[in-house]
């Protein structure tokens, strides 16, 4: 999941994708001394993570669903139904969360913003498992690709807070695939809106989880219930098994006997 420039094919000549070696180096940095700080903020397509969801409405704190409508909207995964979540354009279609001093959620801004300029290409069938496709965004305006500092795309993420955040989606992430690839059907809207209330409204999924009957028929471990009773993430993360049954009828989580 990366950030995405308008459709607009003239947009698409400001940028090319540059295949990069998994060891080898690129120079890159951003700071307010470069001359293009905060351009790449501007007519932009950022899609959010419900780990990226959980931290940006927790550290402004406000409830999930108070966050989707003043900083976030809804949209289809190109070619699917499957709706994923961006956040919002302002005036001058700049992020809705960039300041006069640059991002004011920085740190706790979203994943594919501290990814940027890096990418991963999506895997072929007959790829080595566990190899991932490297690239480089390289934007005619982005002045960072000039800098000094030099990385690879792994100290690259580890310096920019994503490896964790890589880690803690990719569950969430192998869903969004498989469900790319499902024809849903008669179920579909039942389906989406269980997968928008677990990815992106952890509030009304944990009144779910424990104002209704959904502990008494479910076998759920009363470590776990103390764990996602009191924490976020640990809630976000059961939330994610809890999909893989509702959605693929599979994982951990299984009906009383």
């Amino acid at each position: 999941m990366t950030q995405e420039r308008s459709n607009n094919p003239q947009e698409e000549e400001r940028f090319s994708l540059r295949p990069i070696e998994e060891g080898a180096r690129f120079p890159f940095s951003c700071h307010p001394g470069v001359s293009c700080f905060n351009e790449c903020c501007k007519q932009i397509d950022v899609l959010l993570t419900p780990f990226d969801v959980v931290r940006m409405k927790n550290v402004l704190g406000i409830q999930s669903d108070e966050f989707m409508v003043k900083y976030a909207e809804m949209q289809k995964f190109k070619g699917t139904e499957l709706p994923l979540l961006k956040l919002k354009m302002n005036e001058g279609e700049k992020c809705v969360f960039l300041g006069e001093e640059g991002c004011t959620i920085y740190e706790n801004r979203p994943v594919v913003c501290r990814n940027y300029p890096t990418g991963v290409a999506t895997k072929k069938p007959d790829e080595e498992a566990g190899k991932n496709s490297f690239f480089i965004i390289e934007e005619k305006m982005c002045k960072g690709h000039f800098e000094k500092d030099q990385w690879t795309v792994h100290e690259y993420k580890e310096n920019q807070g994503a490896t964790e955040l890589d880690k803690q989606n990719h569950t969430w992430l192998e869903i969004v695939a498989r469900l790319k690839s499902m024809e849903l059907k008669n179920d579909r809207d039942q389906k989406m809106n269980i997968f928008i209330m677990v990815s992106y409204d952890l509030d009304s999924f944990r009144s779910f989880v424990f104002n209704s009957s959904f502990l008494n028929r479910f076998d759920i471990k009363d470590e776990v219930v103390s764990q996602i009773k009191s924490d976020d993430e640990e809630l976000l993360k059961f939330g994610f098994e809890w999909l893989k049954f509702a959605l693929f009828a599979e994982g951990p989580i299984h009906p009383r006997k």
